[in-house]
């Protein structure tokens, strides 16, 4: 490798990593505000192009979008940082946390696209999701060390003080790593969102998940591994059950889309990925645990869809102007 991009990612690597907060934030809040831009750009030509030019992405919305990628861009590398909400001593190094950054920065302006469009149109579009699951699998695999947890951790086994078993080949084999803990999230994401599609098909009589939340977990699951996206996946119905009763009460909307929540899920689990792993990590080394835990996850979900149909039964008065 050429001597100027060695020396070019040593000194990306000494800003990101040291150095006062308020730096970090006068530079990646314009970076954020910029990016903002483009994805507010891209999210209306989706809304147009899904309404078939019926509907444009009010101006406040670009603006709200803008403003969010800025703040968000901003807290995260905060919190990474000098939070240290993800450094894990078995997970992602140090050493590749600026490549870490930028790639969930990647995965944050594709969710605020995907978000914008589900709000204003019930669906995620492939043409958003799609080149998300491309650039998350690509950019793990060609980096090898972007994962926030390795594929195969098992604390059970943990020795003193090599610490738990992480099979050789992942410590040998980076960018084969790279590849198989973003297709093992991609598959997990997918899977338990589609299984969980067809469980609410069967209680419900209806799909209460559209297969853009499918393709959205997939892509999350692309950038996350399979572990984190479990987690994104039990944190989204907690993330939407307040907006949803709010909804329903005061305006009566029974259907909202599922996508945003998720997408505010995957941001939580960012932020707090160190407290949400170190009390649960023996779960994920243990085969029969993780069946256990699927099957409730399954038993868990059922039971929210059964309420979902009580709720929808609740019959609601919406207010209406007077005149």
């Amino acid at each position: 490798m050429p001597d100027w991009i060695l020396n070019l990612n040593k000194l990306s690597f000494e800003f990101v990593t040291r150095g006062p907060a308020w730096i970090h934030v006068a530079v990646f809040l314009p970076l954020g505000l910029a990016v903002g831009a483009i994805v507010a750009a891209w999210s209306a030509r989706m809304v147009a192009r899904e309404s078939d030019g019926e509907r444009c992405l009010a101006g406040w919305s670009k603006g709200v979008i803008v403003v969010s990628l800025g703040g968000l861009y901003a807290l995260l590398v905060v919190a990474v940082i000098h939070g240290h909400c993800q450094w894990i001593t078995e997970g992602g190094s140090i050493d590749w946390g600026h490549w870490r950054l930028l790639y969930h920065y990647a995965l944050i302006a594709f969710l605020a696209a995907a978000t914008t469009v589900d709000f204003d149109q019930y669906i995620v579009p492939d043409h958003i999701t799609m080149p998300g699951i491309i650039v998350g699998v690509a950019g793990a695999t060609l980096f090898g060390n972007l994962q926030l947890m390795q594929v195969w951790v098992d604390w059970n086994q943990a020795k003193f003080p090599e610490g738990p078993y992480i099979p050789l080949w992942i410590k040998e084999h980076h960018h084969l790593h790279g590849l198989a803990f973003s297709v093992a999230g991609l598959v997990a994401g997918a899977g338990i969102t589609w299984l969980t599609r067809a469980i609410s098909q069967w209680v419900l009589g209806v799909e209460a998940l559209g297969f853009g939340d499918v393709t959205l977990m997939a892509m999350v699951g692309s950038f996350l591994g399979w572990q984190p996206v479990i987690f994104v996946f039990l944190l989204a119905p907690v993330c939407g059950i307040a907006t949803a009763v709010t909804s329903r009460l005061v305006w009566g909307r029974r259907a909202l889309p599922y996508g945003p929540y998720l997408s505010f899920a995957t941001v939580l689990v960012l932020l707090t990925w160190v407290w949400l792993w170190t009390p649960t990590r023996d779960i994920f080394g243990h085969w029969p645990t993780l069946l256990g835990l699927a099957a409730g996850m399954i038993a868990g979900m059922a039971l929210l869809l059964g309420l979902l149909r009580v709720y929808r039964a609740i019959p609601v008065e919406t207010r209406r102007p007077a005149g």
